[in-house]
């Protein structure tokens, strides 16, 4: 029986602007498929709005063969959401001038002393765990500029404090931009906090700057992100004594099995998680700069890789061994729902999907219904829906996120 479509006219933005693009440039489907390493038949269903490409490597893959970015494909930053996304917004411009006057050493005073700017750093992570990147982005470019003045004055001790209040406000910003869609803003963002954590020299920091660094990179890069995780964590190998330091190492194995994912290399991922996992049989559940690192946060990253990996069909099986609730922090418990959803849509069992994503939207609703991920997803479930699959909870969700 055909599948009834809420939605018969209207197709996810990503199928739509590969369409575009790919008429733009006088390609053929069948010339576009093959450069992009997918079927022809997958193409033309993403196109038509029957599909939707739920790997980033499909996704990197095709920006590529049609010589555009991926934020091409996805609309990124795009129009604001809801009010607090236009919020969120409305601070990047400052943000944007704050990092540019960073970058050029711009003589600048201190307005706040450092235990001031210690607790307005302090105060950025409970803002960063809840996702509120409305609240953040004013707070931004002050904090920026005057731990700047402070990371040049003072004593030895006050100048390497104000470096590492520097490399996690960068950090905060970095991931903030990222999730309002400035990609190559998150990236300057992560350039100051790797500038600062090298004039500091110690190993946590350096790590998380690392981490940092690979998290700002645009998918394009997915052929070298593994390597600069491999090395990241190579270089933090002779400190991990330290409790710290031995979290980030972690999250770069993380962050390198995620890449290798991507890259189809499955026995490198597991290589990888591996290195995590002992690391964090010592460890526990870490505090280090809101990371999370620990074992229900592999967790969540098995949950992603596998759906990376084409592989929803599993999630649930490894989600049964996952205590969200160990993990402190709203917004990575929100992703993990996200991932869980989409590995369920994935696997065709998408009325769970749409708990799982409502679950996310409500720990994280910025995050949530700001995400393309979960638009495309839940736009292809609308789609695809009959009316016992999702219902009114179905259509409420997608008029949230914004696919309708």
């Amino acid at each position: 029986m055909a599948r009834e479509s809420y939605l018969p006219d209207d197709r996810p933005i990503v199928g739509e602007r590969i369409r575009t693009w790919r008429r733009y440039r006088g390609m053929p489907l069948k010339t576009l498929a093959g450069l992009a390493g997918i079927s022809v038949g997958l193409l033309s269903e993403v196109e038509n709005g029957k599909r939707i490409l739920d790997r980033r490597s499909q996704l990197t893959a095709v920006a590529a063969a049609l010589q555009v970015s991926t934020a091409d494909l996805t609309d990124q930053p795009g129009a604001p959401l809801f009010p607090e996304h236009a919020a969120a917004l409305a601070t990047v411009p400052a943000v944007r001038s704050a990092l540019v006057l960073l970058a050029l050493d711009d003589e600048h005073t201190a307005g706040r002393d450092l235990a001031t700017l210690r607790r307005d750093t302090d105060a950025l992570q409970p803002l960063r765990a809840a996702a509120r990147y409305d609240k953040i982005g004013p707070l931004l470019p002050d904090l920026l500029r005057d731990l700047g003045a402070r990371s040049r004055t003072g004593t030895a001790a006050q100048r390497r404090e104000a470096l590492r209040l520097m490399v996690r406000a960068t950090y905060c910003a970095t991931y903030t931009l990222k999730y309002l869609g400035h990609r190559d803003l998150a990236m300057t963002a992560a350039q100051a906090c790797g500038r600062a954590a090298t004039e500091l020299a110690e190993p946590a920091y350096l790590g998380l700057a690392a981490f940092t660094r690979l998290h700002s990179l645009p998918p394009e890069t997915k052929t070298i992100t593994g390597r600069l995780a491999g090395e990241a964590a190579d270089r933090l190998q002779p400190h991990l004594a330290n409790a710290d330091t031995a979290q980030v190492y972690g999250m770069l194995h993380l962050s390198a099995a995620f890449a290798a994912a991507v890259t189809e290399r499955a026995d490198d991922t597991r290589a990888h998680l591996a290195e995590a996992d002992a690391v964090a049989a010592r460890t526990g559940e870490g505090e280090f700069a809101g990371l999370c690192f620990g074992p229900t946060n592999i967790g969540f990253w098995r949950v992603a890789i596998a759906v990376e990996l084409g592989e929803g069909g599993r999630v649930d099986e490894i989600a049964r061994e996952i205590r969200p609730e160990a993990v402190d922090s709203a917004s990575r418990r929100a992703s993990f729902f996200a991932d869980l959803g989409r590995g369920y849509a994935q696997g065709g069992a998408d009325a769970r999907a749409v708990e799982a994503f409502c679950v996310a939207e409500r720990l994280a609703p910025q995050r949530i219904r700001a995400s393309t991920t979960v638009r495309e997803t839940v736009g292809d479930i609308l789609r695809r829906a009959r009316r016992e699959a999702g219902g009114q909870q179905l259509r409420a969700l997608a008029r949230r996120v914004g696919v309708v």
